[in-house]
Parts: C-alpha cells; structure tokens; sequence
C-alpha cells in the first residue's frame, strides 16, 4: 500500500486520501518542496570532521549503541548516532550494511537532513520529536525502499534535542519491536546523561547496566533465577575466560564452582568476602568472592550478582588500612661513631640483596629503624613493608598470622580461621619487606614454615591445600643470642644459617660513645619543638648523659628527655634534674665551657645557640664568631635540628 501512495504523491503531488501515517505524509510533502530527489541519484557529500560535542556523544551513546548492536548482530543491521544537524558521528553495523550504506552516500560525516535525503525515521524523529519507523516505500527516494530505519530523538537534561539514534535494515526485517529496543537505548542514553547512578536502579536498560559493571574494577557476573550467566562484565571474562556469547549457559557449565558458592547459589544465601578456588577455562584461580541475591519488589527471586576480586586488591587495602610503609631512611639514622658507621655501610649494602637479612643488638638499639631504611634502600621500596612481632602474639595463633587461613577448614579447632578465610602477614607483604621482630619467640611450626617458605618462595596456609607463591624480603630481628638459642634447641639451626646469609650488628648505646650527644642533641630538639619549649643541657648534664651505660639504649634515652622536658619548666636543665641513676656516673671536676671544637655535640649546639645570639640572629656573623664558614654552619645547623625561629626563642 506504501509502494502505491508513494507513486501517486510523485504523480499527483497531494496527499489528500492516503492512508499513511501523518508524520510522514507531512515529510515527502516537505521533501517536495526542497527539491529532494526521488528517483535520481544523491549528489556526493564530503564527510564533515566532529566537533568536540559530537565527541562528548559519541562518548556518552556509545556503550548503548554496542549493546543495542548485541542483539541485532549477524541479522544485516548498523546501528547508527547523528547530532542534532543530522550529521552521521557513528556507526556500528554487519559489513554488508556499513557497505551499503556507504554506497547510498549516508555515511558517517554525512548529512541525513531531510531536504538532502527526503524521507527518513532519522530526520522524521526529530522533527515530529518522537520515536519514528519508516520502512520501504514510506522513505521519499527510492533507494532507500529496500530499507527500513527505526529512530528515536536523544535529549539532554535540559529537555534540547542533541541527537538521534537509529538501526537501519532490511525492509523485509522491519518489526516493532526493533522500534521499542530503539527507544529503550535512547532512555538508557538519556538517564546515563542524567545521573549515571541510576544505571544500577534499572536493569531493564541494558545498556545502563553495562555502563556500570564495565565501570567496576570488580569482576561481575549476573546469575539468573535458573542459574544461567544473564551478564557479565570484561574483568570477570578475563578472570575466567568467559566470553561474551557464553551468556545465557549455566554458570556451573562454565567454571567449576566450590561447594560452599554452589550452596550459596542454590539457597539464595549472601556470601562475603569469601576465598574461593574457581576452576576456569584459564585453569584455577583464587579469587575474594561476595554473592548478593536480587529480589524484585514482589520478593520474588531474580537471580545473583556475583563479585569477584583478586586477593592481592585486598591485601592492598589491608596495607593501606595497617599503614604498611617503611617511614625512615638510612638519613634518619643519627650516629658517627665507628661502630655505627660500620652497620649502617653493611645494611646500605644489604639493600640490594635478595637474600634475608638479620638485625642482631640489644632492645631499643633501633633494629626496626635498620628495617625501614633497608627497605625504603631495597628495590622493594614500592611494595608493603609488614611486621609482626612475634613475642607479642600468643604463641597458639602465631602460626596462622605468619601463614594465614584456609577458612573454616582446618582440622584443629583452635586452629580454624574466620570463614572467608584470612592472609597472613607473609601473603600481607607481598612484593615489599616482612620484618619479624623478637624472632626467638617464634614457635618450632611457626619456623617450619618460615623456613619452608625462605628456601621454596610459597606458603600453604592453616587448614589449605592452596600453594601460594611468595615475592617477600624477609628481615629478622633479634636481642637475643640465637646461637645459644640453636644450642638449647629451641632454634632450629637451618633457619638461623638462612636467616644469617646477610647478618648486621646494631651497636648498643654505650658502645657509641659521642653518638650518645648527637642523639641526646637531635631527640631534645624534636621534644622541644613538639611541645613549644626551648630546654637546653648543662654542659655537666651532658656529660652525665655521655658516661652512663644506658642499659636500655636508645629507647631509653628517648624516654628519660621526654619526661625531664614535661616536667621540668627550667630552660636549662642541671645535673640536679637528672635521675640519682643517671647523675652519679657524672665525671669529678668543673665541665669544659662550650666551644665548638668541643668533642660533646651538645656543647657544640649550645655554642651555636650562644653564638647566634651575640651576632644578634645574624648567620654570617655567627658563622665568624665561631671561626667556620656559613657552608659548614648550615651543615651543623641541620645537624642539631636548628632552625632560625628555634635559635632566635631559644634566647628567651
């Protein structure tokens, strides 16, 4: 009936009688009118370049038009996005369609105007505003009657039309319902635009809901109510190899699912965060799995959606979460003394070294400071750096915090983990640095797996049958004399010879000799500084400091600053105001006055400060009266942790 009117409008001009829809009566008319060609061929087009608008569209339409193209592929149809001048931006088609299209003159960068082409649901849509199908001869050139085209208008927020979309195809293939599966993309477009949050609320789109998932680092797998895959986005096709024409297959055809999943799925149960094995067409892969069942209004069951997340983004997380960085440098390490310098040459050297490393010294010497600088010096200063003390944990769980959980599958009772099971500190530390402190205290399972983990590079956890290959530096650190520990045989012998490949001493404190000043000098100033005094020592304070053996190192010397600087209100601080313990190794006889060429650092701080003062807080004048450039005084400034405001305070 299309054909006959079409030739009696050519013939007649009129419309009068016809029985067509209006909108495209009203088209040929104005078809007509511009002079559009019916029967003769369309002149040439050059392609017009995109604008930037075009672009945002393209952009935006784009996930819609290759879902609404799943549908329709292999049937003979493209799908297609023009701007609102009716330019074609973009097509997505079955070549024999791109090329007839092409042949036709229609495309991309060509315009679908209506006086260029005539009659077209691209160009009717949006002048009638609405959704349009024109099939056959309802198109005004007869080139086009072996067409049809479906389109529907896309606008903006703001209500103004922006584009249109459109499926063109054989005439012969023309239904309703591509009209409605039209419609449905251009809304999905639409409240993509709007707020792409609502992608999640309207699964009926599908398009939306594949904006969503493939926006999600997650692998995601919708499962149906009869247990097939209805969707699932590229991370997890390339978790577990399946792809995109598998959808519709039951899940359990696909990969083999673990039992306590397969029960999951079968009871409509939540899971969280869940370890599981899969066994995919890539081979088995461990994966951190959430299911949450999905109900429609009605509380009917609609299926699942199935998360799938790699272990390690986790354990990055729980890194984050623990603060798993080395914070300290071998910078940070204050010390001139021989025996100093010699560790601190044998761990820069240690840095670059592969094998374990053991931190042998006395408690408080700074063995976890060591640990930090060789990491922030390793290779691995990208990656987590963990510790576990292993005196601080009770001795029944230490093993499970070494090597983690298998979930609730150990045979021990006392030895079964939470049900989604748990990494250890070892799989924590991956690509970075496990230090373990107080080493001795591990038990003989727990140095087992040390042990086994060092020479083989992977861990089988609590209650597991999962091999788990390791990339992990591991640092020991130990006050204590583990050779006498291998003796007692509450050390295994093999593991100390692993663990002592690179071995470093940490002098202790009374070994230092004037490094106990420049510490003393350096911690006073961060004290003072973090509680907005200016304390300094007398000279014979300092040399109090300087002959006690501090039996408790460093730590100790820390702890007796911070607590004469909080309850003292004195600016300097005497030997009176040292503990009796402290005081008494004071050497006889009246201290030295404070030069710089004091081998004391703190005299030589307190000549600076004096210095600065005389000169008025005038560096280079302070730099003569000590008889030493301004070079070398900044130098000895950044030593003492002197800064101008400090110096100038320090004067009040």
């Amino acid at each position: 009936m299309s054909h006959a009117a079409w030739q009696h409008f050519l013939a007649t001009g009129s419309t009068a009688g016809l029985h067509l829809a209006p909108p495209i009566l009203r088209s040929w008319e104005r078809s007509a009118a511009a002079g559009v060609p019916a029967e003769a061929a369309l002149a040439a087009q050059p392609a017009a370049p995109h604008s930037a608008a075009d672009d945002e569209l393209c952009a935006l339409a784009r996930p819609s038009m290759e879902d609404l193209y799943q549908f329709m592929e292999g049937s003979g149809f493209a799908v297609m996005l023009h701007n609102a001048a009716l330019a074609m931006i973009d097509l997505i088609g079955d070549a024999p369609m791109v090329e007839q299209i092409a042949a036709l003159g229609l495309g991309p960068g060509t315009s679908w105007a209506e006086q260029r082409i005539g009659t077209m649901a691209a160009n009717l849509a949006l002048a009638e505003a609405a959704p349009c199908q024109t099939s056959g001869a309802e198109h005004y050139r007869r080139a086009y009657h072996a067409l049809a085209c479906s389109a529907a208008p896309l606008f903006d927020v703001d209500g103004q039309a922006v584009g249109v979309l459109g499926v063109l195809g054989p005439s012969g293939a023309a239904h309703a319902h591509t009209l409605g599966m039209v419609i449905a993309a251009a809304q999905a477009i639409h409240t993509q635009e709007r707020n792409n949050l609502l992608l999640a609320e309207t699964n009926e789109h599908l398009a939306e809901l594949n904006a969503v998932v493939e926006a999600i680092s997650e692998g995601l797998i919708f499962v149906d109510a009869q247990g097939c895959v209805g969707k699932i986005n590229t991370r997890a096709s390339q978790m577990l190899g399946i792809t995109a024409r598998q959808m519709g297959r039951r899940l359990d055809e696909l990969i083999t699912l673990p039992p306590n999943l397969r029960d999951a799925l079968e009871r409509r149960h939540e899971l969280a965060d869940q370890e599981l094995q899969l066994a995919g067409r890539k081979g088995p892969l461990v994966v951190l799995c959430n299911l949450r069942p999905a109900w429609d209004r009605g509380r009917r069951y609609r299926g699942a959606l199935l998360t799938l997340r790699p272990p390690e983004s986790v354990q990055r997380l729980v890194q984050q979460v623990v603060g798993a960085q080395a914070s300290f440098t071998f910078a940070d390490i204050i010390g001139e003394s021989a025996p100093m310098q010699d560790a601190i040459r044998h761990a820069r050297a240690a840095a670059f070294s592969p094998a374990p490393v053991l931190l042998e010294g006395e408690q408080g010497v700074g063995k976890e400071l060591f640990a930090h600088a060789l990491h922030n010096a390793s290779p691995r200063s990208g990656g987590p750096f963990i510790v576990l003390n292993c005196a601080a944990v009770p001795r029944s769980l230490l093993l499970g915090d070494l090597v983690g959980y298998e979930g609730q599958h150990a045979s021990d009772p006392a030895q079964r983990g939470p049900a989604e099971g748990r990494p250890g500190r070892l799989e924590l530390a991956q690509g970075g640095t496990l230090l373990l402190e107080e080493i001795s205290a591990l038990t003989p399972e727990a140095q087992t797996s040390l042990l086994r983990a060092i020479e083989t590079g992977h861990i089988i956890r609590l209650g597991g049958r999962r091999v788990i290959p390791l990339d992990v530096r591991v640092i020991a650190a130990t006050p204590s004399d583990l050779d006498a520990e291998v003796a007692d045989g509450r050390f295994r012998a093999d593991l100390l010879l692993r663990l002592g490949v690179l071995s470093i001493r940490i002098p202790p404190l009374r070994e230092r000799g004037d490094d106990i000043l420049l510490m003393a000098s350096h911690m006073l100033a961060t004290i003072n500084r973090r509680l907005g005094k200016q304390t300094l020592l007398a000279p014979e304070a300092l040399a109090a400091l300087r002959a006690y053996p501090w039996p408790g190192n460093v730590r100790e010397l820390e702890t007796l600053l911070e607590r004469l600087l909080h309850l003292s209100e004195k600016s300097v601080l005497t030997l009176d105001d040292l503990p009796a313990a402290v005081a008494s190794h004071a050497p006889h006889g009246a201290p030295a006055p404070a030069r710089l060429h004091d081998h004391h650092a703190l005299a030589e701080r307190e000549a600076i400060v004096r210095a600065y003062h005389e000169s008025g807080g005038h560096l280079g004048r302070t730099a003569e009266r000590l008889g030493i450039s301004r070079a070398t005084l900044w130098r000895k400034m950044r030593r003492y942790a002197l800064d101008r405001d400090l110096l100038w305070q320090s004067k009040h």
